[in-house]
């Protein structure tokens, strides 16, 4: 099912954002985070008074979740120009997501520092380039997606140091080129990072995901962006990373951080 016609499928119980989740969108023994966090952003910006657009997110990943899921939120405070929602996720399986967006209005400013452009060596897939599917035994979400090389470690090669992991990513159906939603549900897309170190495959599990928004203005061409996924630290079973993603115009578009639980 293509992220369009699952969010056609999307119920408003009362005060509650209801979904079954298919298949398709499954990681495991849960529902991939990404669209799991987009229910939660789609709930969180349903419930402010005021359209305003999305700055920042914190998404802790609970537990698993399948099958029926629940969205329910609280505003937690809508002041002049910033709001501040929380979204919980649950399913039979119990709390899924704890989720915190933080929506601003923009206003006028003497400050104005671009993010950094896209990475030396790195330009946008030509237009009309077809992208290619996840390798084998990749989770079922990633059949929604599709990718295209960019320079950088390739998952399971090995490598060790801190270079990172860049693909060119989109949504299989062209519906799902445009808008916040879709991007948020595309940015976790990548396996972790720390998986360029490893040989073989290994249970590995997303705890925390931090969300900066840097621009209102999310649009790219024919649905392409770059995501980069740099390791920062591995320890303990456990693998700090931060999170890049560009648009095709080299225009810095998100900065995150995530932390992932690693068995290997």
């Amino acid at each position: 099912m293509s992220f369009a016609d699952f969010l056609a499928t999307l119920d408003r119980s009362g005060d509650a954002l209801v979904a079954e989740i298919p298949d398709s969108w499954t990681q495991g023994r849960t529902t991939y985070g990404g669209i799991s966090a987009t229910l939660c952003l789609i709930a969180a910006r349903e419930a402010l008074p005021e359209d305003r657009p999305l700055r920042s997110a914190l998404v802790s990943f609970v537990g698993p979740s399948a099958g029926q899921v629940c969205v329910k939120t609280d505003v937690l405070r809508s002041g002049r120009t910033a709001s501040a929602v929380r979204a919980a996720l649950t399913s039979d399986a119990g709390q899924g997501l704890e989720t915190s967006f933080t929506f601003g209005a923009g206003r006028d400013s003497v400050l104005s520092l671009p993010g950094l452009g896209l990475p030396d060596g790195v330009t946008a897939p030509p237009k009309g380039a077809a992208g290619g599917p996840f390798p084998p035994g990749a989770p079922s979400f990633t059949q929604n997606f599709e990718l295209f090389l960019a320079a950088g470690a390739l998952p399971f090669s090995g490598q060790a140091g801190h270079e990172p992991m860049r693909f060119w990513t989109r949504h299989r159906d062209p519906a799902a080129w445009f808008g916040l939603d879709a991007l948020f549900c595309l940015a976790d897309a990548l396996p972790p990072a720390i998986t360029t170190h490893l040989t073989e495959f290994a249970p590995l599990s997303s705890m925390t995901w931090m969300i900066d928004l840097l621009s209102e203005d999310v649009s790219t061409e024919e649905g392409w962006y770059l995501l980069e996924t740099t390791p920062d630290h591995a320890a303990d079973g456990y693998s700090a990373q931060t999170m890049t993603i560009w648009s095709t115009d080299g225009r810095c578009l998100i900065k995150g951080r995530q932390m992932v639980t690693v068995f290997a």
